[in-house]
């Protein structure tokens, strides 16, 4: 299923429920802050958290490239959550994964938790923030002030709260500054997210999982 389409600088981008964009004239699948390894790391501090979050995680990551055939896709940073240094098992996850994927085209930006990705290097490249890609740069953090280049990026985590007859929910949010940038939600299960609020110039659209649906006015 597709959701609603944003224009950025003349290429239109698909918002997809998975917490995904499509960009249909590049072939390209993006995905930000998929933060494997954060169940691992509160094990070893004690806590009870379920196993199983790397591959659930990875498993959605395989549905949408047999879903949109993408021949590109760029992790918007944040694809790690902890040094690979000290969970090696990831490290082995992450290139069977990678094999099975030979004919996609796989880019990271390094993202402020990719302390070690590089070492997935030459299987999963990785680039800096700003890498252009068809007129637009790939960020891990969204810009703090003005740039000349429009961009997508990752890093916030953004959710909306929804309230209705007494009544609320939190859903995960794509966060759009029209013509200048677009932050995606965060695709990790074990992410939390940061409550995005209204604001002048921004335009935030909700995902349900089955569906994308526009929070404010066009």
């Amino acid at each position: 299923m597709t959701g609603p389409v944003v224009d950025l600088n003349g290429q239109r981008l698909e918002l997809l429920p998975e917490r995904a964009v499509f960009w249909p004239a590049t072939a390209t699948l993006l995905l930000a802050d998929l933060h494997l390894g954060k169940a691992a790391r509160f094990r070893r501090a004690g806590l009870a958290v379920p196993e199983g979050d790397n591959q659930a995680t990875l498993a959605r990551v395989d549905a949408l490239i047999e879903a949109r055939r993408p021949a590109t896709l760029i992790l918007l940073g944040d694809i790690l959550h902890a040094s690979l240094a000290a969970d090696p098992a990831l490290r082995d996850t992450l290139l069977v994964w990678r094999a099975r994927h030979p004919t996609v085209e796989m880019i990271a930006i390094v993202g402020n938790h990719d302390r070690d990705i590089r070492g997935l290097e030459p299987a999963l490249p990785c680039a800096a923030e700003g890498l252009l890609h068809h007129g637009l740069s790939l960020r891990h953090h969204p810009p703090e002030g003005p740039v000349d280049t429009p961009w997508l990026a990752g890093h916030w985590h953004p959710v909306v709260r929804l309230s209705a007859a007494g009544d609320s929910l939190r859903l995960p949010a794509f966060v759009e500054a029209p013509d200048v940038g677009l932050v995606l939600p965060a695709f990790g299960g074990l992410t939390g997210g940061a409550l995005i609020d209204r604001r002048a110039g921004r335009r935030r659209y909700v995902t349900s999982g089955e569906g994308v649906f526009a929070v404010d006015p066009g």
